[in-house]
């Protein structure tokens, strides 16, 4: 298991690990900056027009847990055809 450099001590994140592991905590370093979009989910951010707006439009008449559904079939599909 990769530790974390003492210089990165200061962004470390200490957190209770999943119920499963053998460990009482995990720590981590953040991935992104908080506000920091990662560059393969640049594609998916709600901007004017695109293919998130696109899908909510399509999916306006429902709601809950049926329009999450409905927004992601919308969204893997918009993007799934465009993956080379």
């Amino acid at each position: 298991m990769p530790g974390i450099p003492l210089a990165m001590a200061g962004n470390a994140i200490v957190y209770h690990s999943v119920p499963w592991s053998h460990r009482l905590f995990s720590l981590k370093t953040q991935s992104f900056p908080k506000g920091a979009v990662p560059p393969h989910l640049m594609g998916f951010l709600f901007k004017k027009g695109g293919d998130p707006a696109t899908c909510a439009k399509q999916t306006a008449d429902k709601s809950g847990a049926a329009r999450v559904i409905a927004m992601n079939s919308c969204i893997s599909t918009l993007k799934g055809g465009r993956r080379k």
